[in-house]
Order: C-alpha cells, then structure tokens, then sequence
C-alpha cells in the first residue's frame, strides 16, 4: 500500500506514537519513521552484506598525498598492490564526487584494479549533542549509507560526537544516540548496510557506552569499529578486550616504530590475540598517522600484523 492510499487515522495514529520524538529533534525524519514498520517487513529476511578478512588500508593514511593530487583513488589499485595489500576502506573525504555515476566509475576502477572496498568512513562526527541539528545529520547519514550501497562497502563507520561533558554525554547523549541509531537501523538493513561506530571521544569515550548501544540494538547490523590508537592509554586493552566480540572493522592504528619493528606505543601482539579469541573475521585496515613516508609506514604496519596474524 503506497503513503497515499493509507487512511487518515492510521496516519493520526503514527503521528501520535511519534510526538515525543519529534519534541527531541527528530522532526526532520518523521516522514521515514511512519513508514519504518513496512520497511522492516521488507526487509527482514536480508543478510548484511559480507565481511572479508583481508589486509586493508584507510586512505586516511594517504591523505597527504591524496590533498597534493600526488596520489588519487584511481591510482590506489596499483600503490597498494605494491605494498601486498588488496583492501581499501574509503573516507567520504576524500570522495571527488558524491553522484552515483561517478560513485560507480571508481568502484568500477578499484575492483577491476584487484581492491576490495571494506568500509566507507564518514568524516564529519554526529553531534548528538546539537539537537537542532539532528535531523539534518539523520539525512547525512542516510546519505552514506546510500553511498556503501553503490560502492559495494558492507559497512559505514560513524562517530558518536559528544558535549565534552562526561556526564551528560553517559547519560541523556548516549539515550539520544541510541534513539538516532534505532531510527537509522532501517535504513541500514534496506541497503544491507552495516553501521559500525568507532572508539573514540564523545559518546563513545567509554567502551561501556558503545557495549550498551550495541546490545540495545540488532548486533547483526550494528557493530563497532576497533581502532587500536583510541581511547583511554590506561584501558586500551580493556577495552579491546571487551569491544572485540562486537567488531565489524578494525583500525590497525600505527605512528611511530622502534629498532624491533614493533609500534612504540601499541602492543599489536596483545590486540590481535583479543581478535583471535573473539573470532573476528572482517577487515585489519592499516592507519598509518605518523611522520614517515607513508608507503614505509603502512609497510611495516603490515609487516607487524603478519608477524602476530600469518592468516592476514
């Protein structure tokens, strides 16, 4: 039954179900709530698109390259191939273009390049916070989501911003985000979409926050993205250790290595035997943030995954 052929009342009916929602800031997706029942129908019986585990690259690590035009996304299939790596997990800024055509040209390039696409990173963090602003960021969401779906991504990673205030961003944010992540959810499953959210500040600053999304939600479709780099030094293993089991991608963060070749600050040995442990079978995409060559820097990242994961 189209939008046009429902009755009034059952419009009334919605309308009435969602007003508290509305009064939080989520106006702006009220036409996509009211049909998210049909939607869930529709798609129930989806499977999400499917994970590889392969040794992958963020272009973050190349940004600087890529902002001088020295490198370009076309011209990745054959950088990386150089470096032994077949993945590539593509930030939206680096995206020259947003047009669906252009979208498919480069997975086009990049998969009869030898590349698979493991991820599509969005830049620009939700702020939770900025009520005003939600349903704004809901659409931008929806837009990425939309943006995996033609470059063949199986998941968009996102970031929970926060009001820099602990408490408000444990208690009356992270309830806010878990309703913006409901509401996004069947959007992800139509596009067959996971959402992974990273570990970092904002909502996300405690790994007890990003568990208790999860698990609020359908840990089919919404997941975490691992970052080795983030959070607090003093709980990076905790923490590891308790959002592996929920990991969809993983952010083999390195900056800097000693005479041994191990990073300087990260025990990669001890991360990737929490993965091991808890299963992970997706993606280890190197981000290479430190001052070296970049080339040099994500070869040794590589070189130090092998080392402690052979099947990588």
């Amino acid at each position: 039954m189209s939008r046009n052929d429902r009755s009034t009342s059952r419009r009334d009916f919605l309308r009435e179900g969602l007003r508290s929602l509305v009064r939080t800031g989520f106006g702006g997706i009220f036409e996509r709530l009211e049909s998210m029942s049909e939607m869930m129908e529709r798609t129930g019986g989806a499977n999400p698109l499917p994970l590889t585990p392969i040794l992958s690259c963020e272009t973050r690590s190349l940004h600087a390259l890529l902002e001088a035009g020295t490198l370009s996304l076309e011209s990745l299939p054959a950088y990386l191939h150089e470096l032994e790596i077949r993945g590539v997990s593509l930030n939206d800024q680096h995206l020259p273009s947003l047009h669906p055509r252009a979208l498919e040209n480069l997975r086009e390039t990049l998969v009869r390049g030898g590349l698979t696409i493991t991820g599509l990173m969005m830049h620009t963090p939700i702020d939770i916070h900025d009520e005003a602003n939600l349903s704004r960021r809901m659409d931008d969401c929806i837009e990425r989501l939309q943006i995996a779906l033609i470059l063949g991504a199986p998941l968009v990673r996102f970031h929970l911003g926060g009001s820099n205030n602990e408490r408000e961003d444990d208690t009356i944010h992270l309830e806010r985000a878990g309703l913006f992540l409901q509401r996004l959810l069947p959007e992800a499953r139509k596009r067959r979409v996971r959402v992974v959210l990273e570990n970092r500040d904002g909502v996300a600053h405690r790994a007890e926050n990003l568990l208790s999304l999860v698990r609020s939600l359908d840990t089919r479709w919404v997941g975490i993205c691992l970052d080795f780099g983030n959070g607090n030094p003093d709980r990076l293993y905790d923490s590891c250790r308790l959002l592996a089991p929920y990991a969809y991608h993983v952010h083999a963060k390195s900056r800097a290595f000693d005479a041994r070749g191990e990073e300087s600050q990260i025990e990669y040995g001890r991360m990737l035997s929490y993965l091991r442990l808890a299963g992970y079978n997706g993606a280890l995409s190197i981000e290479y943030m430190g001052e070296e060559d970049p080339a040099e820097g994500i070869r040794k990242t590589r070189d130090l995954i092998r080392r402690y994961w052979r099947a990588y």
